[in-house]
């Protein structure tokens, strides 16, 4: 006795239910971009624990083999990583004997970091195997739909960041970005 009810079928209802739940496509997209950053970050981060490295100690070596010598706040600035977080990873890098802490040598109030031997020896190594997970990860697209990728990533993120010398540092490809001042 099902009354008026009607009884669906598991794909209508799951379709029902979709188009309830439907994301405008800027949503969709972010959705997507999220969704794909973390699958590829937990592939790499259990590469990095092999190494003794967390996401975001990675990142900030990166950063610093990127750029060079940075004061903190720069180099949150280019790793995209809150401060608070950017602290714990150095002194735990700067035990790990991978970084060190000096002060510039342009300006005595900034402090720098800097990537030591030791640690870009480990980056080089790292390097060697990260780079076919990321072929793995951009295996379903072709060099051309890679391309169009990045130049709408490359978009997409120019327009979230309001400080232009920032900018350039981040969306900068394929060579180091030009040293600024730290």
């Amino acid at each position: 006795m099902w009354g008026a009810k009607t009884i669906m079928r598991e794909g209508e209802e799951r379709a029902t239910l979709v188009e309830d739940h439907a994301l405008p496509l800027p949503s969709y997209l972010s959705y997507l971009l999220y969704q794909t950053e973390q699958h590829r970050r937990a592939m790499a981060a259990d590469l990095l624990a092999r190494h003794g490295l967390t996401f975001a100690k990675w990142v900030a070596m990166i950063s610093l083999r990127r750029f060079g010598d940075l004061s903190m706040t720069r180099l949150a600035k280019l790793a995209a990583t809150d401060r608070t977080t950017l602290t714990r990873s150095i002194d735990s890098l700067i035990a790990d004997g991978l970084v060190q802490r000096e002060t510039s040598t342009t300006d005595r109030r900034i402090v720098v970091i800097r990537l030591t031997e030791i640690g870009r020896a480990l980056l080089a190594k790292i390097r060697a195997e990260i780079r076919p997970l990321n072929h793995d990860v951009c295996a379903n697209l072709t060099p051309e739909e890679q391309t169009a990728m990045a130049r709408s990533l490359q978009k997409m993120l120019g327009g979230l960041i309001a400080e232009p010398d920032w900018k350039d540092d981040v969306l900068a490809f394929s060579a180091p970005a030009p040293l600024a001042a730290v």
